[in-house]
């Protein structure tokens, strides 16, 4: 009997003021956050065409703590886990370079990177590990340091 295919990648994006899943193949740019457990990769997204900034650098006004309630329910995560205990990262748009800014943390693989700018629309882009998305014992290790 075939398995059912569970969806690896889920994309939220804000309609209306509420949270909305989208199932695209083939989407506008958007900007946003994310996590990855290592099995499923969420992110919460608003497209670049509906954001007025005048700036080359373009970025979402979401947050992590914010959006972590939808996002831990959708990967499962007991109610007692902190949205910054998962991998974790911020998406933006280089308007000037026309590139996606992907910022990551430690534990980020390449094939989620991939699927990150696939996941978001993102026809070019580049990866930047970033401190504020390190977890495990490198968090620990940075912490300990300041």
């Amino acid at each position: 009997m075939p398995r059912a295919h569970k969806r690896k990648s889920t994309l939220f994006v804000i309609t209306d003021g509420r949270w909305c899943e989208v199932n695209q193949t083939k989407m506008e740019i958007h900007v946003g956050i994310w996590w990855h457990n290592g099995q499923q990769l969420i992110g919460f997204a608003q497209a670049v065409a509906a954001i007025q900034v005048p700036r080359p650098l373009i970025d979402s006004d979401l947050t992590h703590a914010d959006a972590w309630d939808t996002a831990r329910r959708k990967l499962s995560c007991p109610s007692d886990v902190e949205y910054f205990a998962i991998p974790r990262g911020r998406i933006l748009w280089h308007a000037d370079r026309e590139m996606g800014v992907l910022y990551h943390g430690n534990a980020t693989q390449p094939r989620v990177l991939n699927m990150l700018a696939k996941l978001f629309g993102l026809p070019r882009w580049e990866a930047h590990l970033d401190e504020h998305y390190l977890v495990g014992d490198a968090l620990d290790a940075c912490m300990n340091n300041e």
